[in-house]
């Protein structure tokens, strides 16, 4: 099936493969762009980040309370890619002795860069009644594509030619987002959301909590990446190849794992789905920890798997678990707690064992973070099936 150009979802997808491939510039290589341009150590890039991630811890949750109340959606996204527009202009003239205004400003807007658009591409989805899959699948490729090309990209322009294209594909987002998105508004007799209303769920605060220490360890630990990387390898160009095309790879394999969820999951169990989640997570550390270069890389890929599941099984559950209303002011709590909260933990946390233990004991102690994630799910968490969840919507659904 061809999709017709005049159609929003031809719009919608292109802006999604455009957009997350802004997000491969800002956050993919953001730990390489530290280590490398702005000439920290590994001990360093763990504090920057961890300083920028406080900042986060206030910026996420304040962005979705603000979509959540924003009558024109569309107005609030542009508003903000015009912040992200900044950000930008930032990694073209940050010089070290201001790394950590930088990080401040990365903490705010840089970090909740994907989970914003999860949340306004969600809504759309869900108001117009488009499959989210199906577009966010589209984000997959892009990042993919880029991360694919990142590496040839800084060895051929530097990071400053990097982000100068980010500029360029901001410009071309936001022109199709003010021109071609369709208005997703909200009632002006909208009831007001009080922060007490996203926590007096205890079954959705259990999915707080897996986020935090499943994905957020798992997200918490990516600035160590390259780094180990080139320790492997004792050759950094080598190592920058390997970890575009890694990240390459894993994305554009998220992009397939997309695929396969809307295309075969019908009537899967959400709660065996979302538990599955940290299996191949386990088991991408476990591969990552035995310093293989084959072995890693194949490990990595594992992720293609791990994001789309999960993406696709927590807006599942919340949708399920928690009233319209508050599904994306709590996706706001899960991607600050996975983005934000776990960069503010988790690499000073990390920074130390790979000190005293070096880096293969970082991804096995994710591994256990992965286990007692299951567990804590295993006990907590309800099935579809049992009490908690509408019988409407677990029809519709399921």
């Amino acid at each position: 099936m061809v999709l017709d150009k005049k159609s929003p979802l031809f719009y919608y997808n292109v802006t999604t493969f455009l957009y997350f491939c802004i997000a491969g510039i800002v956050s993919t290589f953001y730990y390489p762009f530290l280590s490398q341009a702005a000439g920290l150590t590994l001990a360093q890039v763990s504090r920057v980040t961890a300083f920028g991630a406080g900042f986060s811890l206030a910026a996420q949750p304040l962005l979705s309370y603000l979509f959540s109340r924003a009558r024109n959606k569309k107005r609030f996204m542009f508003a903000y890619l015009m912040s992200l527009f900044g950000l930008c202009v930032l990694f073209l003239v940050i010089r070290p002795g201001f790394i950590y205004w930088f990080a401040a400003a990365y903490g705010c807007f840089g970090v909740p860069l994907i989970g914003t658009y999860e949340i306004y591409i969600e809504k759309i989805a869900d108001q117009k009644g488009y499959p989210y899959d199906k577009i966010r699948k589209w984000g997959s490729v892009g990042m993919g594509c880029l991360t694919l090309a990142g590496g040839t990209i800084i060895s051929l322009f530097s990071f400053r030619g990097l982000h100068l294209l980010a500029i360029l594909l901001l410009s071309a987002c936001a022109l199709i987002i003010w021109k071609k998105f369709e208005d997703v508004t909200e009632s002006e007799r909208a009831e007001k959301i009080r922060f007490a209303d996203i926590f007096k769920n205890r079954r959705v605060n259990v999915l707080y909590l897996m986020s935090f220490l499943g994905i957020g360890s798992y997200v918490g630990c990516d600035f160590a990446f390259s780094s180990y990387l080139t320790g492997i390898t004792g050759n950094l160009l080598l190592s920058n190849q390997l970890f575009s095309l890694s990240t390459g790879l894993k994305i554009f394999s998220e992009f397939l794992c997309f695929i396969a969820i809307g295309k075969f999951f019908r009537n899967y169990d959400v709660k065996k789905s979302f538990l599955l989640v940290f299996v191949f997570s386990g088991l991408r550390f476990l591969c990552i920890s035995t310093g293989i270069i084959p072995v890693v890389i194949l490990g990595d890929l594992l992720h293609g798997i791990v994001f789309p599941l999960f993406l696709t099984v927590i807006f599942q559950y919340l949708h399920l678990l928690a009233e319209d209303r508050l599904v994306s002011s709590c996706y706001g709590i899960v991607s600050m707690l996975m983005f934000g909260f776990s960069n503010f933990i988790f690499p000073p946390l990390f920074s130390a064992i790979q000190e005293s233990l070096g880096y293969a004991m970082i991804y096995r102690v994710n591994v256990g973070f992965a286990l007692t994630t299951i567990v804590i799910g295993w006990i907590f968490l309800p099935s579809a099936k049992r009490p908690g969840f509408s019988p409407e919507v677990s029809e519709e659904i399921y």
